[in-house]
């Protein structure tokens, strides 16, 4: 059999023997995977102390054709991520990433914009970008990439465009608005107001189809105003509250590092 090489991101990482670990990896060609990495735990393993969660690799492995699992033969250090020793809750936010790939990804089904999004945000979160922001905006993107985007334009139910910002009814398992009628007997509804529909419409990069002078104004305002944390913003803490709970019904539990994130 022909080795694969590709680019990883190390997401879990279970020992399996005194020797060996077993490691579940995000790669930019392959998707998820699990290998077995035979030697690992030793102190001067063949991996080159390169099997550590969030650490980003350059990988080459055997891919078995059988259900047996998958041998990884050499991995190469690109990154290592340098946070953990210095800010807990980046530490949080990098663990945070991982879940989410780990939870929301089939094994084997391949996303590169995905893996670049994520390189991209892991590299942010273990540098001087803002955690808040650069975790926001990954989940809005994996959201889309992987078809889970919230409807946040018109009722998902019947249709009807939504043409002014003020509060709505969002629907945590239809996936998205509802309009007064459509949300009737429902259960999972969340009320949003009208600064965090205004808030998840400028980060999942869409515009409602309204003439609401007062909305455009807002907006047009905001832009124009000092740049303040992304964290303080108008809108942001309610967003952060319906994006855990959208996201722990997409996944049928809590995320469990959310706890660590929600105040952010």
């Amino acid at each position: 059999m022909e080795p694969e090489k590709t680019s990883a991101i190390i997401l879990r990482v279970v020992d399996f023997s005194e020797s060996s670990c077993v490691v579940t990896m995000f790669t930019r060609s392959l998707g998820k995977i699990t290998v077995m990495a035979k030697g690992a735990r030793r102190p001067k393993g063949p991996f080159e102390s390169a099997i550590d969660v969030l650490a980003i690799c350059r990988i080459v492995f055997l891919h078995k054709a059988s259900d047996a699992m998958d041998l990884l033969t050499e991995a190469k250090l690109d990154r290592r991520f340098r946070s953990s020793s210095r800010d807990l809750q980046r530490l949080y936010c990098g663990y945070y990433l991982v879940e989410l790939l780990r939870t929301l990804t089939d094994e084997a089904d391949p996303y590169p914009e995905v893996f670049d999004m994520a390189l991209d945000a892991i590299e942010k979160i273990d540098g001087e970008g803002s955690p808040a922001e650069t975790v926001f905006k990954f989940e809005c993107g994996l959201l889309q990439a992987l078809g889970h985007s919230p409807m946040l334009t018109r009722c998902v139910t019947c249709g009807i465009n939504k043409t002014r910002i003020d509060r709505v009814h969002f629907g945590l398992a239809d996936g998205g608005l509802l309009c007064g009628d459509c949300c009737r007997g429902k259960a999972a509804i969340k009320i949003l107001g009208s600064d965090c529909l205004q808030f998840l419409l400028d980060q999942f990069g869409v515009t409602l189809e309204t003439n609401d002078d007062k909305a455009k104004d807002t907006t047009e305002t905001e832009a124009q105003s000092p740049q303040t944390g992304f964290h303080l913003r108008k809108g942001y803490r309610e967003a952060r509250q319906l994006m855990n709970q959208y996201l722990n019904h997409l996944v049928g539990h809590q995320i469990r590092l959310q706890k660590y994130i929600e105040n952010l």
